[in-house]
């Protein structure tokens, strides 16, 4: 599991928007981030199995295997697709005499074809609920001090 540390900001039906902050093992993990490149921050729709509240410093969990087949996804298939329309296109110009030209478009064409693909597997893998962020545990719970109740 990879685990990281974060506060609840929002709580939704089950589910809580966990502020986290951007680290470079970021890079790694594709599975359920809203990412945002400018920021040094990231929000997060984890599940809520405990019943956390706002402002509430919590540890979310995503299992190893959906962050490693997210990430193949994500980098892999575009590269062995870009390769294969390389490929399959200097096959074709050898064919008809025009290898270069044909190399780029079917490298070009294999590599935007994957990145549908992804976009069409990133709805399904989002959904799937094996693949998504759990806050396993509260590690520090807020304390609303005007009122004097928890948050």
């Amino acid at each position: 599991m990879i685990s990281e540390i974060g506060r609840v900001t929002k709580l939704n039906n089950g589910k809580a928007c966990v502020e986290i902050e951007k680290r470079s093992a970021c890079a790694d993990c594709h599975a359920g981030c809203v990412c945002d490149l400018g920021k040094s921050v990231m929000l997060i729709d984890a599940s809520d199995p405990i019943g956390v509240h706002e402002n509430d410093t919590v540890q979310l969990s995503i299992p190893t295997e959906s962050a490693l087949r997210a990430s193949f996804v994500v980098y892999g298939i575009p590269l062995i697709a870009l390769i294969s329309g390389v490929l399959g296109g200097e096959y074709l110009g050898k064919i008809l005499g025009i290898s270069t030209v044909l190399e780029i478009l079917g490298g070009f064409t294999f590599l935007g074809i994957s990145l549908v693909f992804i976009k069409l597997y990133d709805n399904v893998f989002r959904q799937n609920r094996k693949n998504q962020p759990v806050i396993t545990k509260v590690i520090h719970e807020h304390v609303n001090w005007q009122l004097g109740v928890d948050n």
